[in-house]
């Protein structure tokens, strides 16, 4: 059977049931909360496609749902709420689509409940394919955020400082957000607030979760690393910030600081490069040779719920930044999460694949090849090597998420520069002199 999730957390309760109302029938049911219902989340009951979205005969506004075969069947209706949306997007089981309106004045005259229905098959009018919801939720999952296993979907995340103070944690979980990470220090300034957010985030985040070092481009590398550790520990992987104001950046800075903590133990989440810093502040240098991909930002107008203000897995953020692909796009510092208005970010994939990135950089090949899923194992994929001139299919196991014939590729390269073998120390020189750090070392192995 197809997932089924509740529309709305636990803690909800049906305030009129599917049957006889008011010398009439009511043809779904609704559902409401003590203290109060109006604003919080509502999710799709089942995996389908938006067919009907935006104001609708008494309910203010309305979200339908289609459900394919594959996903169960039928239709649901999710009425008296604010769409966060659009018609013809795909939805998964369990991801955040509305939340309920609070105001009657616009709500079809109604105090704030969920009205859900379920018909049989397409939109229907009242009558026999209109089916009890109560029985139709008989077996759904309490939890509005199960897993979304190997299909790729767009998994939103949040980034958060000690500009928030004390987040709440458990309520963005509780919004349907997928990852999230805190600061740790400002080159040698320690964030107050990071000793319990990174008890939070190994609560509510487990495996998806990292702290972020604010680069200050004055500070020594090894010094800042320092920081970083001794305030951080070696539990959680580290998103580096790259994006100082008050100084120019270069490649070589960015990868000394890299390298410090790469050799204190710390695993790497994609780096935070936004564009205009890259092209603006360190010159558009070629980034192809980091060992982690890009996280970058460029942000949408206005302000509200995440997955509203998301501008689509095609936005001019995805394009890559320096020959390296953007891995998290960094969309709006100005939208609404557990009552604040904090920066969102995106992730395009599968939970294996969003978990294996959270993993931190160097990965374990167990991590790869289990963030794989059958399809992939079956195909060949493109190695980008660094020291390969072509982009052609490799048959390599984990080449889709993380590349390990390229890595394989490029140890072997600089295995053979470090012994002194012509033709690979030419090719190790060219990628030394663009600044990338693992070149510099075969070369200072070989003694040359």
């Amino acid at each position: 059977m197809a997932p089924r999730v509740r529309p709305v957390a636990d803690d909800f309760y049906v305030t009129s049931g599917f049957g006889a109302r008011d010398g009439g029938m009511h043809w779904g049911v609704d559902f409401g909360r003590a203290g109060g219902s109006g604003g919080l989340p509502v999710f799709a009951a089942q995996s389908g496609s938006v067919t009907m979205v935006g104001p609708a005969s008494g309910f203010g506004q309305w979200v339908v749902l289609d459900h394919p075969t594959e996903d169960g069947s039928g239709t649901t209706v999710y009425g008296h709420v604010i769409p966060e949306v659009a018609q013809g997007q795909r939805v998964l089981a369990g991801q955040r689509i509305a939340r309920i309106n609070p105001d009657s004045n616009t709500n079809g005259g109604v105090a704030p409940p969920l009205h859900f229905e379920v018909h049989r098959a397409i939109w229907s009018p009242p009558g026999g394919d209109r089916l009890d919801p109560g029985r139709w939720l008989a077996a759904a999952t309490s939890t509005p955020n199960p897993p979304t296993g190997g299909k790729p979907v767009t998994l939103f995340g949040i980034d958060v400082s000690n500009h928030q103070g004390n987040f709440n944690f458990a309520e963005a979980k509780r919004e349907g957000f997928a990852f999230a990470t805190h600061k740790v220090n400002e080159g040698t300034w320690r964030d107050p607030y990071w000793p319990r957010a990174k008890d939070q985030l190994q609560e509510h985040f487990p495996g998806r979760s990292g702290g972020y070092l604010f680069c200050k481009v004055g500070t020594d590398p090894q010094v800042e690393a320092d920081t970083y550790v001794s305030h951080a520990g070696l539990e959680l992987p580290c998103q580096i910030d790259y994006e100082d104001l008050d100084r120019n950046g270069n490649i070589g800075d960015l990868n000394a600081r890299i390298k410090a903590l790469l050799d204190r133990g710390v695993r790497l989440l994609p780096i935070y490069i936004p564009r205009w810093y890259w092209s603006g502040r360190m010159g558009s240098p070629d980034l192809s040779g980091l060992p982690v991909g890009i996280w970058n930002s460029d942000y949408v107008t206005g302000t509200g719920y995440a997955s509203s203000l998301y501008p689509g897995d095609g936005y001019k953020g995805w394009a890559d930044v320096g020959g390296k692909p953007v891995q998290i796009l960094q969309f709006s510092e100005t939208a609404s999460v557990a009552g604040q208005s904090i920066d969102v970010n995106a992730f395009r994939g599968t939970d294996a694949q969003l978990e294996a990135l959270f993993s931190g950089y160097p990965h374990t090949l167990l991590e790869a090849i289990m963030s794989l899923s059958d399809d992939e194992l079956s195909k060949q994929f493109p190695s980008r090597s660094k020291y390969r001139a072509h982009d052609l299919p490799v048959d390599t196991l984990a080449g889709f998420v993380l590349n390990i014939d390229a890595r394989i590729h490029e140890q072997f390269v600089e295995g053979e520069a470090a012994k002194g073998v012509p033709e690979y120390v030419e090719l190790v020189k060219r990628e030394a002199g663009k600044g990338d750090v693992g070149a510099q070392a075969a070369l200072k192995k070989a003694g040359l």
